[in-house]
């Protein structure tokens, strides 16, 4: 079935289905509620290959992330996915999976596919796969990363360095003066700004940062490498056990809660854990995860608007916005107890 079986059951040209489907706004209302009533009594589905063709671009978004398996990212996908439905568009969902090399793939496969636009959260702090992108008239929003200029496009982050601050402020207010940071790669922009936060609320508590933190860099921000973390956070005996580990995401913090109960530690009571990022699990494990909430589906929802008005405002200007991250405290985290120290 074609446009023009549909014309002729509403009684119109082929012409007025075209606008009513692509500029609605040029239509006369009873005209286009005639046509509406057509599809949907027809249950006609447009096929956009034809336009795409003739614009040089599909409808199509790519979001490109670290990790599909990370609950996180499903929270900021259903964000992006339902701001792009408003429009009419589809979400192509990629995994980078942490790799320079996959998230060049990735991007240049969108610009192969002529996508309309994308989401990406990078890797690291190398813009070029980005840039190139650009050069080809496919425009990008930036997420959870904070240092991109506004001369070269939009983003949307959460404040990292607050939420570190606050994950040590807590932990500081609870006596805890040794700290491991069990960190993912630390080029990763997020990893390195939650570990500045909690080294300042080190120094706002009077500690020496150097002395306080210990830092464990983990080979990817997932459980497996959390669970293997723990090796080298009780590395040195009991003696030299920190007081509690801040993980930089609750993946992470999930795996050092495993590895620490298969070693027979009791958290908080020998540990204290904190995590990032308040997924659905933190509040479902025992003990709960005290955790940093960031608001994923709103950073989602925020990046496809900023990308949709790209695509349709001649006029539009780059923005950068900054959401606030929050602490939740729940049960992994208790006051310190004293472990003798060398």
């Amino acid at each position: 079935m074609g446009i023009n079986e549909v014309a002729a059951h509403a009684g119109v040209s082929a012409a007025t289905v075209s606008n009513v489907l692509n500029r609605p706004e040029r239509v006369a209302e009873g005209t286009r509620r005639r046509v509406e009533g057509a599809i949907a009594e027809l249950d006609y589905v447009r096929n956009s290959s034809g336009s795409n063709l003739r614009s040089g671009r599909s409808d199509s978004i790519g979001l490109v992330v670290h990790d599909v398996t990370n609950p996180f990212f499903t929270e900021v996908a259903r964000g992006v996915q339902d701001a792009a439905a408003d429009e009419g568009r589809a979400v192509v969902l990629l995994n980078s999976d942490e790799q320079a090399a996959w998230q060049s793939r990735s991007l240049r496969l969108l610009a192969e596919q002529r996508a309309a636009g994308a989401v990406v959260m990078p890797i690291d702090d190398d813009m070029a796969d980005l840039l190139w992108l650009r050069k080809r008239d496919t425009p990008w929003v930036v997420l959870d990363r904070g240092d991109v200029g506004e001369d070269l496009g939009c983003s949307v982050t959460v404040d990292n360095h607050a939420g570190g601050l606050a994950a040590g402020r807590h932990l500081i207010g609870l006596g805890h003066d040794r700290v491991t940071f069990v960190s993912g790669p630390l080029g990763i922009e997020q990893c390195a700004r939650r570990l500045d936060g909690l080294r300042a609320a080190c120094e706002e508590g009077g500690l020496d940062p150097d002395r306080a933190v210990r830092v464990v860099e983990a080979a990817q921000l997932n459980p497996r490498s959390g669970e293997q973390a723990v090796e080298e956070i009780l590395a040195g005996g009991p003696r030299r056990r920190p007081q509690a580990a801040f993980c930089a995401n609750d993946q992470l913090a999930l795996g050092v809660l495993k590895g620490l109960g298969e070693r027979g530690l009791r958290v908080p009571g020998d540990l204290s854990v904190v995590g990032y990022d308040d997924v659905d699990v933190a509040g479902l494990v025992h003990p709960g995860l005290t955790t940093v909430a960031q608001p994923k589906y709103e950073l989602g929802r925020a990046a496809m608007r900023l990308l949709h008005s790209e695509l349709a405002d001649a006029d539009h200007r780059h923005q950068r916005l900054r959401f606030e991250p929050e602490l939740v405290v729940r049960g992994s985290t208790a006051p310190a107890t004293t472990h003798p120290t060398l």
